[in-house]
């Protein structure tokens, strides 16, 4: 795809060419996990090859669907804020995750998410509502149906304060 006077590549297509990478590479990872006993069709790389094939169909959708709005980006500026602000609060919940554990450091994750995306006009209440909702399921997904051990509260590194 061409972007409109330039004759070059289609700066859209950027983003989509590096996550289809990093699909690739957790893809061939996932493939090399073996299992330490047989477990039948849902073993540990199950869940990732999912996740692969489901990243995949979604980056078609994504740049098939470029083709319909070529003249509209032609004139948007690439806004890469969004996106920053989202790999941000990753890197944050990531730290955060141990020491803060599960509940507190989700939840402000999720509740950050929500209003990066936009749920800020919802009102405070709500959005802390939806948070407090998504942390409850996907403890339980995890915690209860997983069976992952989830950290609550890290003592040792909350004693050194």
């Amino acid at each position: 795809m061409k972007s409109g006077s330039s004759g070059g590549w289609d700066r859209r297509l950027i983003l989509p060419f590096v996550l289809f990478v990093i699909t690739s590479i957790y893809l061939a990872t996932a493939l090399q996990i073996t299992a330490q006993f047989d477990e039948g069709l849902v073993g540990p790389s199950f869940v990732p090859v999912v996740a692969s094939i489901l990243m995949y169909i979604a980056l078609a959708f994504v740049v098939l669907g470029m083709r319909n709005d070529t003249d509209k980006a032609a004139r948007e500026k690439l806004n890469l804020a969004a996106p920053l602000k989202v790999v941000v609060a990753t890197a944050v919940y990531i730290l955060a995750f141990k020491p803060l554990g599960y509940p507190v450091s989700t939840f402000l994750y999720v509740y950050a998410l929500l209003y990066i995306f936009g749920l800020e006009d919802t009102g405070p209440l709500k959005r802390i509502a939806y948070t407090a909702a998504i942390t409850a399921v996907f403890y339980a997904l995890f915690a209860l149906i997983f069976q992952v051990r989830l950290p609550l509260f890290d003592t040792e590194f909350w004693g050194m304060f």
